[in-house]
């Protein structure tokens, strides 16, 4: 395994507390956009053929006129909205703030999910988690007293996160590919998305989900 820190980062000692800088490190919403942007025509077009469908019907299923239209329309606005929702959340909240020697992750909840001084945090790790194919990288910062933490690179800005990792100047270890099993017993305590971890669950439930919203959607303009 390597010894070299995120992006190139220097392997020095930690810095006194005192002389610490601040350094913010916002979310990156690109990840969330680009495909949004991407895919935006083909939502347009989707949304337009549901509602056009739901208002005259199809084959023997009899349309339900403007209301059918609407609903058709809200019913592909609504998941994006939610999109919207959860993002503007993480952009509000989620954060990570070195000031004072002390840094501090939040998320979109506005949870602190570490809160250490710097004296305490014990290194920086990176690898690669069995998910998002060749985007998997992953950092867990671990400490003397707290919970290891996993962040998503993606998820923040890039060159503040660079700065960040430089300036903390921790012992940095190349962990290559590891497996959810592993990760957690490398790093005691760790909690990566549940999602991510039980993907055939996660897939069922989405499934189950989809298929529950798509039924209510088509039945909804009857008892309108």
């Amino acid at each position: 395994m390597t010894t070299r820190p995120p992006d190139e980062a220097p392997l020095s000692g930690a810095q006194d507390d005192g002389d610490a800088p601040w350094v913010s490190v916002r979310p990156d919403s690109r990840t969330v956009k680009g495909p949004l942007i991407a895919a935006a025509p083909l939502i347009v077009i989707g949304a337009l053929r549901m509602a056009l469908m739901m208002d005259r019907g199809r084959g023997t299923s009899e349309g339900s006129g403007t209301t059918g239209f609407v609903v058709g329309l809200l019913a592909v606005a609504f998941p994006l909205v939610l999109v919207g929702v959860l993002t503007g959340l993480r952009w509000a909240n989620a954060g990570i703030l070195l000031e004072d020697g002390v840094l501090t992750v939040r998320d979109r909840w506005n949870r602190k999910v570490l809160h250490a001084p710097v004296h305490e945090l014990t290194g920086v790790h990176t690898l690669r988690a069995p998910v998002d194919g060749p985007h998997g990288g992953r950092v867990v910062l671990t400490s003397r007293t707290r919970r290891p933490v996993l962040v998503d690179p993606r998820q923040w800005n890039p060159e503040a996160l660079a700065r960040l990792w430089r300036e903390l100047a921790l012992p940095a270890e190349d962990h290559g590919f590891v497996t959810w099993p592993v990760l957690r017993q490398r790093f005691p305590g760790i909690r990566p998305p549940w999602r991510h971890v039980h993907v055939a669950q996660f897939g069922l439930l989405a499934a189950v989900v989809t298929i529950a919203y798509i039924a209510l959607v088509v039945n909804l303009p009857f008892f309108l």
